[in-house]
């Protein structure tokens, strides 16, 4: 059997369920806790360094149960700030994701805020959008609605129109009965304005009018019962009737009561169109008087189709009547704009720990009515999302999508109802054959993406141009199912989505190319078949980092999706897997750190991971915090637990030492401590007695008497207080696949018979590492200790080398044994590549 040797150039390729003799060079059977990195190869991920315990107001911790199944939410406001958020029953809780500083909300005015949209019952329920300071709260099970409809009474406001003044007989018909006058050389005012002085009833209209209803009233006329109000204007007299005691007022004071109907027509002049008259419209606008009332509104009918209809009101320069102007208007007896308490609310960020949470101001119907100035499709139905899209505020509900007025967030209705310009909403549907329920949107360079169960589409405005009502077109992107209770991420240049089947989740990509050319989607997480589970239930990227993080909260998992383009294709894609001590409820990348929201024991705490850590085993002790990359969980400076209490207490009668962490404890699992370099020693000769790098085991402990939590190392280590981190260890881990001679970078050899001798890792900045081997049907691993070589390494320095080849020697048959390397030390691993070494036989078969 000749010897031969192979080399596997590096471990970029992550985790593949393939067949092992199907994998491609460098994948994995199973990677725990790595970090696919094209500079430094396959990195043990950096550690969880503790941000805070999620506290109240008062400062008392959370329990698990006052935010068990509370629905979380992130806010990103860069350079600004980021926030951490949920809502929990009816109460909104907020805190700097920085530091975990308890953040106060208040309604708009101060105070308590209205909690009656918080009625969803799970993460689902609700839909969170940030823009800049503003966070857009949408509740997806409470039905949108109008306000109540405007009332008036038909036929309650009459206006008589004076042509011409002539000699002529004119009649008025009030109530059926006619009143008639004769003009003779009298102007308009001695026909329209009341004068005590200058009183002619047979002549002037104003006086007839008031003399007849005082009359009718005084016989007891039950069609003339109330208060009748007689205004004169500049060519018009305007006539009103309420419930109030019967009189008659012409001193233009405001009506009271209740508004009465009353019928009126008239006629005069030699063709008898010098007199005219109309009640609640007209047919043209020309037909309106000159003057009125301040508020008066009249419909203009212009044809007998309702479509071009619309509503004037005459606006009063001194808010009362006279000289002033007609303007467009809503009608009467329609709903003058949104019910805000059915609407998405708002959390605004108004400073650097205050927030203020209520209904949007949104703008009111101004003109039109149902037909002219419609209710927005969503009204009467649940809110799936909101976003923000070409200077438009936008809604999904249904199969419907609604923009706004553009550059005019928080309006949703035309600005008149005579004619549609380019800034007025957009109602579109996106008729399909299938069911359609729009949940999210995302946004590209042709166009918006919209995203549905089964179904995506995109919204894009036909000649290239601005959006507006003309020129917008929704049409069928792709068929492909979608997890709508995950949002859709942008991943730099292509949107991503998850697609859910019985037992296990899929990633997709959807690249757009030409507008009239189908998307190319692929399933990048086909390799890992199956690898997914159904469960996960949140999704975030990290762009600049190439990174999709799979979220699945009450697990401990998160799963990660690493690639590298150089601008022509990818280099390399894998997955990875992270596991955390803690169960997540929440995780995003913001900045190149993951933030996450964890549970253990019974509290809440913020941790953060930073993707962009440099793996040199370098870390430094400040005051309160780490700067570098610890490799343990939870990583914390020792905290005192009380002003009186040293954070680092050595115990001279039981030789321990205490070290007092700012968190409870996870009951039952082993700490570490790890000596690092104070900042104050980083760079000067003491850094040497800083024994940096040196660990120790920390084994949980509360303190009798007083509750407090700390970890309890053997031996005195109080000297070292200003370097002293705490924290988890934890596995990294990546199992080998089946060795098999390659033929070439897709081939392999199943059927040859191969015994692998040893197997030789070159590794880059790597502390500890430990080789573990199991027989083929084995249940359980075993150390196999790798070929010691003679070296030599600096005195109290950190244990950690730049570059080290280590041989593992195996000697076993290669289908017979699995291999994996992990690390369960508090120092970085950098896998760069493998070689092995064995016998190799074709048994006698020529290979072509």
């Amino acid at each position: 059997m000749p010897a031969v040797t192979q080399l596997t150039p590096n471990f970029l390729g992550g985790v593949s369920k393939q067949n092992d003799d199907k994998k491609l060079e460098g994948q994995l059977t199973e990677c725990i806790n790595g970090y696919p990195d094209p500079t430094f190869g396959l990195l043990k991920r950096p550690g969880m360094q503790y941000t805070n315990v999620l506290r109240k107001a008062n400062g008392d911790a959370f329990t698990e149960s006052e935010l068990e199944d509370a629905s979380w939410f992130f806010i990103d406001r860069a350079t600004a700030g980021s926030y951490i958020g949920c809502i929990k029953g009816t109460d909104i809780f907020v805190w700097t994701a920085e530091d975990g500083t308890f953040c106060t909300v208040e309604a708009p005015g101060g105070g308590a805020y209205a909690t009656g949209y918080l009625t969803g019952a799970s993460q689902n329920d609700y839909h969170f959008r940030s823009i800049q300071d503003t966070t857009i709260i949408t509740n997806k099970t409470v039905n949108t609605a109008m306000q109540a409809d405007g009332t008036y009474l038909a036929n309650s406001v009459g206006t008589l129109k004076l042509i011409a003044v002539e000699s002529n007989l004119y009649t008025i018909t009030l109530q059926g009965d006619n009143i008639t006058f004769t003009p003779s050389n009298d102007t308009f005012d001695q026909m329209l304005l009341y004068d005590a002085s200058d009183v002619h009833i047979g002549r002037h209209m104003m006086d007839a009018i008031q003399a007849y209803i005082l009359a009718r009233q005084a016989a007891s006329d039950p069609d003339f019962t109330g208060r009748w109000y007689l205004e004169g204007y500049i060519n018009s007299l305007v006539i009103r009737r309420t419930n109030e005691a019967n009189g008659v007022v012409t001193d233009y004071s405001t009506p009271g009561g209740t508004a009465l109907a009353f019928t009126l027509n008239a006629k005069g002049g030699v063709t008898n169109d010098s007199l005219q008259v109309y009640l609640d419209d007209v047919t043209t606008v020309d037909k309106l008087a000159l003057q009125s009332f301040h508020g008066n509104t009249v419909r203009i009918l212009n044809s007998e189709s309702a479509d071009d209809d619309y509503y004037v009101k005459y606006v009063a320069y001194n808010g009362t009547g006279g000289d002033g102007y007609w303007e467009e208007t809503l009608a009467r007896d329609a709903s003058p704009g949104l019910d805000a308490a059915t609407m998405p609310h708002e959390l605004v960020n108004t400073g650097a720990t205050t927030f203020t949470f209520g209904p949007i101001a949104w703008n009111g119907r101004l003109t039109g009515d149902n037909t002219t100035s419609p209710e927005p499709s969503f009204i009467g139905s649940t809110i799936n999302s909101t976003f923000f899209y070409s200077n438009r505020f936008g809604v999904l509900s249904g199969d419907n999508i609604f923009l706004g007025v553009a550059n005019d967030s928080y309006n949703f209705f035309v600005k008149s109802a005579l004619t549609q310009i380019d800034s007025d909403p957009i109602d579109l549907n996106v008729s399909s054959v299938r069911p359609v329920t729009l949940s999210d949107v995302l946004p590209s360079p042709q166009g918006l993406i919209l995203f549905s169960e089964r179904q995506q589409f995109q919204l894009y405005a036909t000649d290239a141009s601005i959006l507006t009502p003309s020129s917008a077109v929704i049409r069928a992107l792709s068929n492909y199912e979608m997890a709508t209770d995950i949002a859709p991420i942008d991943v730099g240049t292509s949107p991503a989505f998850v697609s859910r089947v019985p037992g296990y989740s899929k990633l997709f990509t959807l690249q757009l190319r030409d507008v009239e050319q189908t998307p190319i989607v692929v399933d990048i997480s086909k390799a890992v078949l199956e690898w997914i589970p159904d469960t996960v239930d949140g999704m975030t990227t990290s762009p600049p980092n190439s990174v999709i993080m799979l979220v699945d909260r009450d697990t401990s998992y998160l799963y990660l999706y690493r690639y590298y383009n150089n601008g022509k294709e990818d280099l390399f894609q894998a997955w990875t897997k992270w596991q955390l001590p803690n169960t997540i409820q929440a995780a995003k990348i913001i900045n190149d750190a993951v933030y996450v929201v964890g549970q253990h024991e019974d509290e809440y705490t913020i941790g953060k991971i930073e993707l962009d850590e440099i793996p040199n085993g370098s870390v430094i002790a400040e005051a309160s915090d780490i700067s570098g990359n610890s490799c343990l969980d939870f990583a914390t400076r020792p905290v005192k637990p009380d002003p009186a209490v040293d954070a680092v207490v050595y115990d001279g009668t039981n030789d321990i030492t205490k070290i007092y962490v700012p968190f409870t404890p996870i009951q039952d699992k082993e700490g570490a401590m790890l000596l690092t370099v104070p900042s104050a020693d980083s760079g000067t000769d003491d850094e040497l007695a800083s024994d940096q790098g040196y660990w120790a085991a920390a084994t949980e402990r509360t303190e009798i008497g007083t509750g407090f939590r700390y970890f309890e190392v053997k031996g005195d280590f109080s000297g070292y207080a200003d370097g002293i981190v705490v924290g988890y260890n934890y596995d990294f881990e990546a199992t080998l696949p089946k060795f098999y001679f390659r033929r070439n970078e897709v081939t392999t050899d199943y059927t040859a018979t191969l015994t692998i001798s040893r197997v030789k890792f070159s590794i880059g900045k790597t502390g500890a590492v430990t080789f573990k081997i199991k027989a083929t049907g084995a249940n359980d691993w075993s150390n196999i200790q790798h070929t010691a070589e003679a070296d030599y390494y600096s005195g109290d320095t950190n244990p950690v080398v730049s570059e080290r080849v280590f041989t593992v020697p195996v000697h076993r048959r290669n289908t017979n044994f699995e291999l994996k390397v992990t690390s369960n030390y508090p120092y970085p691993v950098s896998l760069v590549s493998m070689m092995w070494e064995g016998n190799y036989s074709p048994r006698f078969y020529r290979r072509t």
